[in-house]
């Protein structure tokens, strides 16, 4: 048997380093632990840099962590998100560390001729990481606390305090491993001319120096004015008046002028005949973000649902919205789903990070109810929580099996489970009854399960109203999928095919106004507002908004975003309008009277929206959403 011969420039590497003030520390014991056996530099560059990117991996991944949890919260909603994303990144950030280690290790060995430049190379890269480091968890602290960290000087002390913590270590452990790399490549005498480490004195300067810079910076990052109020306390200005909120996708007012001119639509044509407002539509057509937008009276960018598909990490309960992805952020995408990195997921409520109207009117202490809205899954359970019927409730109703979120409360999912043949059997005769004569049969299977999808949507909003909610909404879906399923392009055929959808479409409108004949009319101290969005096709078409109630205006004419509808609906509840929302109540849609009797209430902010507590115990639809919406277009 034959020993491995000891090579003696191992051991005075080492009593080199240790003799310039190395190896004394627990920190550079374990970085430098490959001088002890390797002697060529740039494996004892390679193997210290792998050791370096472990520290950097533990003390980053955390920090980095909840970073992004703050600016995607939909990402991470709760401690096993956050653990599965502090891994997740403290890998990609510790490769990057020990890539950057080992660059700059073989670079300033590779420059430095003499000893005293080596020190100094050697300092030289660990001040670069060290200041990177320190600006990065400075600005995320100001991030994280929307720049008024020093509102609470203690905690912002202990976090610059750790911040300069990490950033220093890892300053030193990139620069010792300098160090050492230009140790093993030179004469073992050729750096005894090197100044001694200076030890704790040197430390303990850089460190008031480095908490002096980041207190700095954080002052200097923080907003002029502050931008975050406690929330204040809602005070009820009754009216008595209950409010129902119609939500229509898809809706063209030009079809709809047309077929009421003809007398086809009594009950919208009533509705609609005091007057009406032009309401702006979203950019990009995206269902999700703009009903959103309505529901919150905040535009994407703040309410945070930026469209209706989004991607999940794997390993993740939450979600980060793709936005508007195109050219090569599409490919990129593609390319993360095709590497299994992401997978397709449905926008919910935990990118949601504006209250919206029901929320806010539930936080007043009205009762408040929600069937079928975009982004309301998961349902919350806590105190004040309004009723939700999300957008994932007929799934659920259809499969059985126990409640995960889709529905809230969870007595609620009990009663509707049990009466759910009951509202199969009521919807399906609302669209037996309405199925045109004559319609061929790929028009009319789809006009058929558009108008399924209505008729649940109102047959459960119908039970909701039996308990005389003081605010309810209820979005159908059923026209942009028709429209969008027979009109996109590339889906019309021949001039005759077009022609019969077309002529279904309007059929579609028919349909519409005879089922919501009864919900439209509006009762005793009943507020009816009807919000329309032209759908996912391209168009130059607006959205409407009418109003229908002993509150409304008699006449009126006027343009709206869809932002105003929330201020609208919540004065019209009695509750104060926040001012930190980008619409204004559209006092024109009220009566002289009303006006006069209720004026406008602000109050700074309705507060943070904070993440619901949320009943998740059975199996989860997510696959079976993303395939429903893929079978009605709303996915590739």
């Amino acid at each position: 048997m034959t020993s491995v011969e000891h090579d003696p420039r191992v051991d005075e590497l080492r009593r080199q380093l240790r003799s310039l003030g190395y190896l004394d520390a627990g920190v550079d014991r374990f970085v430098l632990g490959p001088a002890r056996s390797a002697r060529r530099p740039m494996v004892i560059a390679a193997l210290a840099a792998l050791r370096v990117g472990f520290i950097a991996a533990v003390l980053l991944g955390p920090a980095v962590a909840v970073g992004i949890g703050t600016r995607l919260p939909g990402l991470v909603t709760g401690p096993r998100d956050a653990a599965v994303v502090a891994l997740y990144l403290g890998v990609l950030f510790g490769l990057a560390v020990s890539v950057f280690t080992f660059i700059a290790s073989a670079s300033v060995a590779r420059f430095a001729s003499v000893a005293r430049r080596a020190r100094l190379l050697s300092r030289v890269a660990g001040s670069l990481v060290a200041l990177t480091c320190l600006v990065y968890l400075t600005l995320w602290w100001s991030s994280a606390n929307a720049g008024l960290a020093w509102s609470a000087p203690g905690w912002t002390a202990f976090a610059l305090g750790i911040a300069v913590a990490i950033s220093l270590l890892l300053g030193h452990a990139v620069a010792i491993t300098a160090f050492a790399v230009i140790a093993a490549g030179r004469p073992v005498d050729a750096l005894s001319a090197a100044p001694v480490s200076s030890g704790w004195p040197l430390s303990i300067v850089a460190g008031v120096v480095a908490f002096a810079g980041a207190s700095a910076l954080l002052f200097l990052t923080a907003p002029s004015a502050p931008t975050g109020i406690a929330r204040p306390q809602l005070a009820v200005v009754s009216a008595s008046v209950r409010v129902k909120l119609i939500a229509i996708d898809g809706f063209d007012p030009t079809v709809f002028d047309r077929l009421s001119a003809e007398g086809r639509l009594p009950a919208l044509s009533a509705l609609l005949a005091r007057g009406r407002v032009r309401v702006e539509p979203d950019a990009l057509r995206d269902p999700a973000r703009a009903w959103m937008t309505v529901a919150t009276g905040q535009p994407p960018r703040v309410h945070g649902v930026h469209g209706l598909e989004t991607r999940r990490v794997p390993g993740l309960q939450g979600a980060v919205a793709s936005g508007d992805e195109r050219g090569f952020g599409r490919a990129i995408r593609g390319a993360t789903d095709l590497l299994r990195l992401t997978r397709p997921a449905v926008a919910s409520g935990s990118e949601l990070r504006a209250k919206t109207v029901w929320e806010v009117a539930a936080d007043a202490g009205l009762r408040a109810a929600v069937v079928n809205w975009w982004a309301t899954w998961p349902a919350g359970t806590g105190a004040n929580e309004p009723t939700v019927v999300s957008d994932r409730a007929v799934l659920r109703l259809e499969r059985g099996g126990t409640l995960n979120a889709e529905i809230g409360p969870a007595k609620l999912y009990e009663k509707l489970r049990a009466e759910w043949p009951a509202i199969k059997t009521e919807a399906g005769a609302l669209v037996q009854a309405f199925m045109p004569a004559g319609t061929d049969r790929p028009t009319a299977t789809v006009l058929r399960r558009s108008a399924e999808l209505d008729a649940l949507q109102l047959a459960l909003a119908a039970r909701l109203q039996s308990d005389a909610p003081d605010l309810l909404a209820v979005y159908l879906p059923g026209l942009d999928i028709a429209q969008h399923t027979l009109l996109a392009s590339g889906s019309g055929g021949s001039p005759s095919a077009m022609a019969a959808h077309l002529d279904g479409l309007r059929e579609y409108y028919v349909f519409l106004d005879a089922v919501l004949k009864d919900a439209i009319v509006p009762r005793r101290d009943e507020l009816i507002v009807l919000v329309t969005q032209p759908g996912r096709l391209p168009s130059d078409v607006q959205g409407l908004a009418g109003v229908a109630g002993g509150a409304a205006a008699i006449r009126l004419d006027a343009s709206a975003r869809g932002v105003d509808v929330a201020p609208t609906i919540l004065h019209a509840l009695g509750v104060p309008v926040s001012r930190d929302l980008a619409g204004e109540p559209l006092v024109e849609l009220f009566s002289p009277d009303f006006i006069q009797a209720f004026p406008v209430r602000y109050v700074p902010t309705y507060g943070p929206r904070a993440s619901r507590a949320s009943l998740r115990q059975g199996q989860p639809l997510d696959q079976e959403m993303i395939d429903r919406l893929r079978s009605l277009g709303y996915v590739r």
